[in-house]
């Protein structure tokens, strides 16, 4: 357990060489227990990988203030907090679906990594009509903001993002228990915080590489739309396609998502070597 800002997280904090830690931030009704493949990837081995489970997801508790702790600015900070006290300021920073976009909103809130990881995550918004026109409207998306999803509504929005593995028991629990909270919230404070930095510029003035892995079959937008954004350092100068997976690649084909990875972090090591 780690705790920063008022709030205790759970993680996985897999001790390492002298080389880059890797960091790895889940996305909405998730928790770290999707990333337990790479934990498991040859290409990965020797590496310190530290995964943790956001306010109100996983073992972390739920945020005894909802409206001050579940906000992109808020989660960001505890982003930020978290690398310093678990002395990985400069890690390689992986932000799957909204983990993405806490990994982005975290570079204006003082986290500096040596590079950041995108995963299922169409850099979009504040403005709400972007954020409409980005995501594509299919059924069970409709989950990621709702408080109180039924049990068809949770079952169909798993089997989206999953899609085509099948999440396994721990992932459904996780899912099941997290904080509806967290969801409501944090697009009620999107959609009323219209001086949020818009995250395509914030991608645009930072000065670190980045990386897209992406699946091919991505359901909720068109990933192809990225590579025509200003990203300044986007590594390889465009996306990196996992074939066959879709919102969740890392679970679909771990070894091709590990040693995409992988190459990532080495190729940052040799610049600043």
């Amino acid at each position: 357990m780690v705790q920063s800002n008022g709030v205790t997280l759970a993680l996985w904090d897999r001790p390492g060489g002298a080389g880059l830690p890797i960091v790895l931030i889940h996305g909405n009704t998730a928790s770290k227990e999707a990333f337990r493949a790479l934990f498991a990837e040859p290409a990965l081995a020797g590496r310190r990988l530290i995964a943790f489970d956001l306010p109100g997801c996983g073992e972390s508790p739920d945020a005894a203030d909802p409206a001050g702790t579940y906000t992109l600015p808020a989660l960001g900070t505890i982003i930020a907090d978290v690398l310093r006290r678990l002395g990985a300021e400069r890690a390689i920073v992986v932000g799957w679906s909204m983990g993405g976009h806490l990994a982005i909103q975290s570079l204006l809130n003082g986290a500096n990594p040596s590079g950041i990881v995108l995963t299922g995550t169409p850099p979009c918004g504040p403005d709400p009509a972007e954020i409409a026109a980005t995501f594509l409207p299919v059924e069970g998306a409709e989950v990621m903001s709702m408080p109180d999803p039924s049990p068809e509504q949770m079952a169909s929005f798993l089997k989206l993002v999953y899609a085509p593995s099948e999440p396994s028991e721990t992932i459904v629990r996780h899912a099941q228990r997290s904080d509806g909270r967290l969801r409501s919230h944090i697009f009620a404070h999107i959609f009323a915080t219209p001086d949020l930095e818009p995250q395509r510029v914030t991608i645009a003035k930072w000065k670190r590489p980045f990386a897209l892995i992406q699946g091919r079959d991505e359901p909720f937008f068109r990933p192809a739309e990225q590579d025509q954004l200003n990203w300044n350092h986007l590594w390889r100068g465009a996306t990196q396609w996992v074939e066959g997976a879709g919102h969740a690649p890392f679970i679909a084909d771990p070894k091709r998502y590990a040693t995409l990875l992988a190459a990532f972090v080495t190729d940052i090591e040799n610049r600043t070597a």
